[in-house]
């Protein structure tokens, strides 16, 4: 029996809404955010709509059961592919809960930045049972924060070896899996 390939974000249902929060500036800041994103990841995962989404992803790439590292590159890739980078406002830390993200991809308004894509793929995947991680790194040295945040899985298929894979979805014009080289970074479980 064909299986028809339709858009993962269509046929969801009606999507839940959130609070709003607030964090501190600098590296403090950045470990709140990244807090509140491993909570909400982790919470959001339950969501229904968010595992039909992350299954419907799969589908439409046509991803092979137990192909674990396929699982992640075809989340990541979709993601990449339907959000739009978009900065949040000068000093304000703005972050999209992901069935937001799902919401505005099914009006093909979908546009968040690098919180908010690693937030929705982190979600997806935790909903399908990897084991994310949030990467956040400098380009400078010593600059007091953290000045970009993305997922990292490790991963493999069901015959090879276990690789680690980048999930940086603001990398427009780059494959996913590509990784922007950086003076440091730290991986923090999802």
């Amino acid at each position: 029996m064909p299986m028809f390939r339709v858009p993962p974000e269509f046929n969801l249902g009606n999507l839940p809404t959130v609070a709003n929060g607030s964090v501190s500036g600098g590296v403090r800041g950045n470990v709140q955010t990244i807090e509140f994103m491993k909570k909400i990841a982790r919470e959001r995962s339950f969501y229904p709509v968010i595992r039909q989404f992350a299954k419907n992803i799969l589908i439409y790439a046509g991803v092979d059961s137990n192909n674990y590292a396929d699982e992640a590159l075809a989340i990541g890739d979709y993601v990449k592919n339907k959000v739009r980078y978009l900065r949040d406002p000068d000093n304000i830390e703005y972050l999209q809960a992901p069935e937001d993200l799902i919401q505005q991809m099914a009006k093909g308004e979908a546009q968040g930045d690098c919180d908010d894509m690693a937030l929705l793929i982190a979600s997806l995947l935790l909903s399908i049972g990897h084991q994310p991680r949030f990467r956040a790194v400098r380009y400078k040295r010593n600059t007091g924060h953290y000045d970009h945040i993305y997922v990292v899985v490790y991963e493999k298929n069901r015959q090879g070896p276990r690789m680690r894979i980048a999930l940086d979805a603001i990398m427009k014009q780059e494959p996913i899996g590509y990784e922007v080289s950086h003076q440091s970074g730290q991986e923090y479980p999802a």
